[in-house]
């Protein structure tokens, strides 16, 4: 049975939601569509963002890869210098090319930079 103070709360909550429908909804939608805008605003800076830092990291790893091989390579040079008499060290090839080597690995290192 529907008493008279039903069909009032009914009346009332229909123009409530149309009022809610007509007044608030509108603005509600504009607030939303700002917020999503915003929101791929930040996800487009986001992976700008790793994107660089990314960059960057590969880089250095390179960077310390190539600096490991420079300092392998003057391990190497000292026990071969160790190894060889003075008065043959300019003149022995493995020297030569060990010292080459090490400075084309510093030519890399600071392109990196």
């Amino acid at each position: 049975m529907e008493t008279k103070k039903t069909r009032e709360f009914k009346d009332i909550a229909k123009d409530t939601m149309k009022e809610i429908k007509e007044n608030v909804w509108p603005k509600t939608r504009k607030e939303l569509e700002n917020v999503l805008k915003s929101t791929k605003g930040m996800i487009d800076k986001g992976e700008q963002y790793l994107k660089n830092v990314s960059e960057k990291g590969a880089q250095q790893t390179e960077k310390l890869a190539l600096s490991l091989k420079r300092e392998k390579l003057y391990y190497d040079l000292g026990k071969l210098v160790s190894r060889t008499p003075k008065t043959k060290w300019k003149s022995n090839q493995k020297i030569t090319s060990a010292i080459t080597s090490i400075k084309n690995l510093t030519k890399e290192i600071k392109k990196i930079k």
